[in-house]
């Protein structure tokens, strides 16, 4: 009786909310699996051609080009943006001395829109005019200095460091509050018992933040599994390829050539994708949860 008040209660609250996600979820996707069993003709006429678009799609070796690189993005990505990111998080959890600019000089770069970010790094990659190759030849270390977006060797990593750059200072604020809900008692005990600092944080800390690294693990993995702006403006999927990603190439296909029915059936295979990578990753990363 107790649960079926509550029930009638909860659910005009919950009302609003699915509605937005029937508008701008479910009916989305209904319909661009709806676009993408159809084939569109010059004229803008559709014919219904059920899933050859997807036989189309596991035969296209651009298509996989770009899922390998839209992978190696979520790959490099993760190893840019997590142990910067967790080290920051830990030394503010200091109390350093000059905190508040601190964390105000990692979040700053979140406020400024892509386009802003990337037309800036653009700049800053350019060979000659930028800033990055001659501040290595200054040093000495003029063998390091490269054409970083015009080479497929160094491109898609370029680009994959100024998306981490622009969007860390999210990652590192959630982290820092990960740290400052942990029951100091505990973190106490630890170092009382004789543990170092390398100590508490390796085998105590990261366990009680099980939970946070798992939901971050897969925001990460969703977020950049949808990598679009940052590679259309800085390379528009160049050069050879190297950095086009599923979000650009659908892009492409869409308003390039004209092929939406194409361009909706890589759409559902992105979504696809992207919700059994996060459920495996969630089921991989569970643990037995820690009441604290």
């Amino acid at each position: 009786m107790h649960k079926a008040a509550q029930r009638r209660i909860i659910i005009p609250f919950l009302m609003p909310a699915l509605a937005l996600l029937g508008v701008f979820f479910l009916y989305p996707l209904i319909k661009t699996v709806d676009l993408s069993l159809n084939e569109f003709t010059r004229t803008g006429a559709m014919k219904f051609v059920g899933i050859d678009q997807y036989r189309l799609l596991a035969s296209d070796p651009t298509f996989f080009n770009s899922l390998k690189n839209t992978f190696l993005i979520t790959l490099i990505g993760s190893c840019m943006l997590f142990p910067p990111a967790m080290a920051i998080a830990w030394a503010l959890s200091q109390r350093i001395h000059g905190e508040r600019f601190f964390r105000f000089v990692v979040f700053a770069p979140v406020v400024l829109s892509v386009a802003v970010v990337s037309l800036m790094w653009k700049f800053l990659y350019h060979p000659t005019l930028g800033l990055i190759n001659p501040a290595l030849k200054s040093m000495g270390l003029g063998a390091l200095a490269k054409t970083w977006l015009g080479d497929p060797a160094t491109a898609l990593a370029a680009v994959t460091f100024v998306s981490v750059w622009h969007g860390i200072g999210i990652w590192i604020v959630l982290l820092c509050a990960g740290f400052e809900r942990l029951p100091a008692e505990i973190l106490e005990a630890a170092r009382i018992d004789g543990a170092g600092e390398w100590r508490v944080f390796r085998s105590v800390m990261l366990p009680m933040m099980s939970d946070l690294m798992r939901m971050l693990s897969v925001l990460w993995v969703v977020q950049s599994l949808q990598t679009f702006a940052f590679v259309y403006i800085m390379t528009g999927g160049g050069p050879f390829g190297s950095t086009e990603t599923v979000g650009t190439l659908m892009y492409r296909v869409a308003f390039d050539r004209a092929d939406f029915g194409y361009s909706a059936a890589i759409a559902v295979v992105l979504v696809v994708i992207m919700l059994a990578v996060a459920m495996l990753l969630n089921k991989v990363m569970k643990r037995d949860d820690l009441q604290y």
